[in-house]
């Protein structure tokens, strides 16, 4: 039945427990407001805008189905179409709140007396238990008709959308540690008596962690594989790149054996870039039967040895059990990367298991259509649903092989604690790491302390983003904003379409009589305080704590098409000592433009409690948007002087010397809009609501913090296509700078700082799909590092003035000072970077940022007699660039990535003969770790990376052992034709290269 009528459609509101009367009322006399519609589609295009529903519950709504979005205790929030996740539900619980997914069990297999108890059985048995990798199970919830597995919501995406690409390979320690991780998980279900079945690359789950994830969903029994059925050919398509020779037998079940030819194959494709088979389904099993294994030369031999043991066409051949292939692969990773990397948990996790603690007390009737299970286990070898945690083996003398035995298990260790939470920082103290014990839930059994987050930053996503700063002011805009705004934040997504046709059928879940809940449901409930908190000792790494806790920003009022949104506390800077000291530190253009502010719209600065200034394509020619919401009830038609009403006007609004302002509805003397007539009127006329903001914009929003005491949200794109409108004034200079530290795939910025006991800045980022948080937190602070690098050469060429030349000679330090103070870390799968300084650090970093400001837009002044301070010759020759200092400094990076850093950083094109490194098995992905080099000659940081990427341990740039060089070619000629290239010690005698000195063999 579709509905039509708006009456109708609330009513459905509340029959689906969506929202209760009390909150419905308000959106509908606001709905009146603004709209005289009785159309019930357009209510619901109205409300999922306003973010009150998803789409997919609007769309069941206006379908008629109001009690298909509550299945018992849970309540449907949206539906997975697409990838290997279709059909699944994304769900909460009621009485918790806790996110969930839910995964559907097929109606044919639900009636049968065979096939379900075995689904029953294998949902008991990965409910009991959870590991870190594997998607953890909470538990079937049955029903007469349909029946869901309840799982956890991942965060992340699956390993393939996070590949560099088709054909390109990944380094081989990532390769093994994600192999090696996955095996660890097949372990799990291997230790319960059941198989996977399904280990293709569409099961391989990367979190933002980098911790992977298997997602193996018991919803089916593992049966023969049907290779002809035309039904499955999505499912079969992806099994032909894994299927072991005995697979094709008729009949065939797959095995534990079949698990570990599968990790072979999964191997080989990171490895490779690309399945070890092609062709069509049959082509491919008929290689997987006759073919021999590739043998690229780019993969290290001990690790292709390895590779062939888990592909060998005889089961005998093959390591015997997954615990034998996890150990096999601990060689090739480094003992930092063997811990899994923990995320943070989410807090309503405690309350939903206590929940279903006590709901599973209760007995749970079987459907009808179900035979009860068999007096043996349904499947060979299955085990107990005990929690049965997984056994860490001793790690064996020599390397496993085909076929050995493992030692006995050792007892298993204690399970992995949850991960530092940040607590609200206590009053006179710099914010310390804090960590809450862990909620009494069934936590993951690892293999020992959890690690800090495994980065795949510069290898597994290919990224073009980390540009080095070209210019000083780009500090100048990375002060400003660090002191006046800047929190990246994550939020709710917004639909990028309109309410679909609903002409169409609707699916949704089919469940037993749903009952709304007699008491109201709260959609927002109180997060579980963790209890315990301990102060633990600062590790240097562990994200400040936040100062404050508050609610996302509020940016009702502002234009449809706003990109660029500043919410400053103008009271708490003014209320303040130092506050005060940093709006004087702004400068003159400031106080110019607080006067001419506060004279026109007749409010003072102290009088708000916020400030909300939204720029985008309608504000292009004329003053931004401001939303003032004043800290008391004010007269502010009087504050205006009585000024004219616009007439034809949809609410009162008004002339006030040049803007024109309108009370905000319903709260006329606390809060106005003002703007442009045009953006005004448009503003009204759409019912004064917020923002449609871009997916990535409003996912910050709803991780900003209203009590910080500046928030910065923008879109970079924004500020590259609208560049005349956002930096006005001295900012104008720092267009082309800030693009580029911008750098590309950036899609949202929040930047936020905090003024009270001390000054806490933070900034978070959302990137495209190219760029993982891990490696774009890293990168984000080492250009702060750059920044202070670059002072120090900057600042003489510059000529500061007596006036402010201490300041000056000392602004290096001050940069470098917050460096030191800076941690990143990744948050609801967002890049965060955050500083903790002393509060007097805001003055004298606004300060010096705006007199560099003012010096880049003036020009370097003229020497002061006696006291001039002469510029520096900038180096031109390749000689002068190798010649010249520079620093460098990365916890970890490729070689590619690395050479490309040093080339932007000294301004030289640097060329890597990458078939000249293969020939000498080297790759260009070589993986450098701790590098740090302070003001050394380009050359020499060249040539140390280089001994440091040698296939061999090099002890020096000038031996026989180091096969990896760079050369200046041609030595003769003219400028313009020369360059800096890294190839081999044999190429360069081949092609008759003249060897820098650094590499002649002493």
């Amino acid at each position: 039945m579709q509905v039509t009528k708006t009456n109708d459609f609330w009513k459905l509101i509340l029959e689906s427990g969506l929202m209760t009367k009390e909150a419905c009322k308000p959106l509908h006399d606001q709905y009146q407001q603004t709209a005289n519609n009785g159309d019930a589609r357009v209510l619901a295009t109205w409300l999922v805008k306003g973010g009150h529903l998803t789409a997919y519950q609007a769309r069941v709504l206006l379908a008629g189905r109001a009690k298909a979005l509550t299945i018992g205790e849970y309540q449907i929030v949206d539906r997975i179409d697409s990838g290997v996740l279709q059909g699944t539900f994304v769900a909460k619980h009621l009485s918790s709140g806790h996110p969930v997914w839910m995964h559907p069990i097929a109606p044919e297999i639900q009636a049968d007396p065979v096939r379900f108890p075995i689904v029953q059985q294998m949902c008991r048995l990965r409910s009991s238990v959870p590991h870190p990798h594997l998607i953890r199970c909470f538990h079937l919830r049955q029903g007469p008709k349909r029946s869901y597995l309840v799982t956890e919501q991942l965060d992340g995406n699956p390993l393939a959308e996070s590949r560099p690409g088709d054909g390109v390979p990944i380094p081989a320690p990532d390769c093994a540690r994600l192999t090696r991780q996955a095996a660890l998980g097949a372990t799990q279900i291997h230790s319960q008596g059941m198989v996977l079945g399904d280990l293709t690359m569409d099961q391989l789950w990367l979190e933002p962690t980098g911790n992977l994830k298997l997602l193996h969903l018991p919803v089916r029994p593992v049966e023969a594989i049907a290779w002809n059925d035309e039904e499955q050919k999505a499912r079969l398509d992806a099994l032909a790149n894994v299927a072991a020779p005995e697979l094709q037998q008729a009949g065939a079940a797959p095995s534990k054996l079949t698990d570990i030819y599968a990790l072979g194959s999964i191997l080989f494709d990171l490895l490779t870039g690309k399945p070890m088979v092609a062709g069509s389904v049959a082509e491919r099993l008929q290689q997987h039967l006759t073919a021999n294994v590739p043998t690229p030369p780019y993969i290290p031999g001990e690790l292709m040895q390895v590779v062939q043991y888990l592909l060998a066409k005889n089961p005998g051949g093959r390591y015997q059990n997954a615990q034998d292939v996890a150990e096999a692969l601990r060689p090739f990773i480094e003992a930092s990367q063997l811990a899994p990397a923990i995320g943070e948990t989410p807090p309503t996790l405690g309350t939903y298991l206590q929940k279903l603690a006590a709901q599973s007390a209760e007995p749970v009737a079987a459907p009808p259509a179900a035979a009860a299970p068999p007096a043996a286990m349904p499947f060979p070898g299955a085990a107990p649903p005990a929690a049965t945690p997984v056994p860490q083996p001793a790690p064996p003398a020599a390397a496993p092989f085909p076929g050995g035995g493992m030692p006995q298990p050792v007892a298993p260790q204690a399970g992995i604690p949850q991960p530092p939470m940040a607590q609200p920082v206590a009053p006179g103290m710099v914010a310390q790491p804090m960590v809450a014990t862990a909620v009494p839930a069934a936590q993951p059994v690892g293999e020992a302390t959890p690690g800090r987050a495994s980065a795949l930053a510069e290898r597994i996503r290919k990224r073009k983003f980390q540009r080095k700063i070209t210019s000083l002011v780009v500090l100048s805009v990375m002060a400003i904003a660090a002191i006046v705004g800047g929190y990246y934040g994550m939020g709710i997504l917004f639909p990028s379409e309109e309410i679909a046709d609903n002409t169409s059928v609707v699916e949704t879940p089919v469940e037993e009589d749903p009952q709304t809940p007699d008491t109201p449901v709260d959609t927002n409930p109180e997060p579980v305080t963790p209890t315990g908190p301990q102060l633990v000792a600062d590790d240097g790494q562990t994200l400040w704590a936040s100062p404050t806790s508050g609610e996302p920003i509020d940016l009702t009022g502002l234009p449809k098409d706003t990109r660029l949104a500043l919410v400053v506390r103008p009271s708490e800077l003014t209320g303040s000592p130092e506050g005060d000291r940093i709006l004087r530190a702004l400068g003159p253009q400031f106080t110019e433009i607080r006067q001419q502010l506060e004279s026109s719209l007749g409010v003072r600065l102290e009088q708000l409690d916020s400030l909300t200034i939204g720029m985008g394509a309608s504000t292009a020619n004329g003053p931004p948007c401001l939303v003032a919401r004043m800290k008391g009830s004010t007269d502010l038609i009087s504050a205006w002087g009585n000024p004219t009403p616009v007439s034809g006007a949809a609410v009162p609004m008004y002339d006030v010397k040049g803007w024109t302002v309108m009370p905000m509805p319903g709260k006329e003397s606390q809060e106005f809009v003002a703007g442009n007539k045009a953006v005004v009127q448009a503003i009204a006329q759409a019912g004064v609501s917020a923002p449609q903001l871009t997916r990535e914009l409003e996912q910050l929003r709803r991780e900003s913090d209203n009590l910080q005491t500046v928030n910065l949200l923008v879109e970079p794109q924004f500020l590259n296509t609208n560049a005349a409108q956002a930096m006005r004034g001295e900012l104008s200079v720092a267009t082309a700078p800030l693009k580029d530290f911008l750098g590309e795939g950036l899609r949202g910025v929040l930047v936020s700082g905090h003024l009270g006991k001390n000054l806490y800045v933070e900034m978070r980022c959302i990137g495209s799909l190219s760029l993982d948080p891990p490696g774009l937190a890293s990168s984000m602070k080492e250009k702060i590092n750059g920044v202070s690098r670059r002072l120090e050469d900057a600042i003489p060429a510059l000529n500061p003035t007596p006036y402010w030349r201490r300041l000056a000679l000392q602004f290096p330090n001050m940069v470098r000072f917050a460096y030191q103070h800076t941690r990143t870390g990744v948050e609801a799968n967002q890049a965060v970077v955050n500083i903790m300084l002393p509060a007097s650090a805001g003055q004298n970093l606004v300060a010096g940022t705006e007199l560099m400001l003012a010096a880049n837009m003036s020009g370097a002044s003229a020497p002061a007699a006696g006291g001039g301070m002469p510029a520096q010759k900038k180096p031109e020759t390749i000689a002068e660039k190798l010649a010249s200092k520079m620093s460098i400094s990365f916890p970890q990076n490729s070689l590619e990535f690395a050479i490309r850093d040093i080339g932007d950083e000294a301004g030289l094109e640097i060329e890597i003969k990458g078939g000249d490194l293969q020939l000498d098995g080297i790759t260009r992905n070589k993986e450098i770790k701790d590098f740090h080099h302070d003001n050394k000659p380009v050359g020499e940081i060249l040539a140390q990376l280089l001994v440091r990427a040698n296939p061999e341990a090099s002890p020096g740039a000038g031996t026989e052992v180091q096969k990896l060089i760079y050369v200046v070619h041609p030595v003769d000629g003219p400028e313009s034709e020369k360059k800096v290239i890294v190839t081999t010690r044999k190429a360069a005698e081949t092609n008759k290269y003249t060897l820098p000195e650094v590499f002649k063999i002493k």
